[in-house]
């Protein structure tokens, strides 16, 4: 039976100090760790205190849980950052022999005329021979596959709907790819009259999936190349 003498007999001070962790908001498992003392025990005293859970202790405990909370997600945030840092200073050193490249800077230069810089990681154009470069490109220095890493978005003019066909067919012919991958979006913004242009296949856009802060890589190596001829 807890009691005044008992509390006494097995230590006072002790028995202070889970009052106090108690009334600072601290759990059981927390008070335990920091005095030694059973769990058992811990709840015995507490009640004889009057400290089990009531709602001043349990908005105490709501607002550690916040504070618990919004710490673990300020350390995630950090540990993501470092984790998009490594990879990204990865695919710098995986492309570094490559910064002389011709054939490396002239993709580098079309992502950075045409390439979204954003969470897309869409580049768009509608010379399809512009394309056809980008994405071999992509091929021989980030091994991305043309038919898993690569997904195909077409831009045509709503007025132009009877040349759906003649338009997707040409695509797919240039791209060599299959007509189910590529998908249609119709642009219904006004169009001054003018002769109509007979050779007019759209906008293409293809975007990378599958690749990890594709964007940031692509940035942080754009960076060092322009920086480069910037001092020339």
């Amino acid at each position: 039976m807890i009691n005044k003498s008992s509390i006494r007999r097995k230590s006072k001070e002790v028995f202070q100090k889970v009052i106090t962790l108690r009334k600072q908001g601290f759990s059981y498992t927390e008070i335990r760790k920091e005095t030694g003392i059973a769990k058992s025990t811990i709840n015995n005293w507490l009640t004889f205190a009057g400290l089990t859970l009531g709602n001043e202790h349990l908005q105490i405990q709501a607002r550690k849980r916040l504070e618990n909370h919004t710490l673990g997600t300020a350390a995630s945030k950090i540990t993501r950052a470092k984790r998009k840092d490594e990879d990204v200073q990865r695919s710098i050193l995986a492309t570094k022999n490559y910064f002389a490249d011709p054939f490396f800077i002239a993709g580098i230069m079309l992502y950075e005329a045409e390439g979204s810089k954003g969470s897309s990681n869409g580049f768009s154009n509608s010379d399809f021979r512009l394309i056809v470069i980008y994405i071999k490109f992509l091929e021989r220095y980030f091994s991305v596959k043309k038919n898993l890493n690569i997904t195909y978005r077409l831009y045509i003019h709503e007025n132009r709907r009877a040349d759906l066909y003649r338009i997707k067919s040409f695509w797919v012919k240039k791209l060599l790819i299959d007509d189910s991958t590529l998908k249609i979006s119709w642009k219904y913004n006004k169009v001054v009259k003018r002769r109509i242009n007979l050779d007019y296949v759209g906008q293409l856009e293809v975007r990378i999936k599958g690749i990890s802060h594709f964007t940031s890589k692509m940035l942080a190596i754009s960076d060092i190349i322009l920086n480069k001829y910037q001092r020339i």
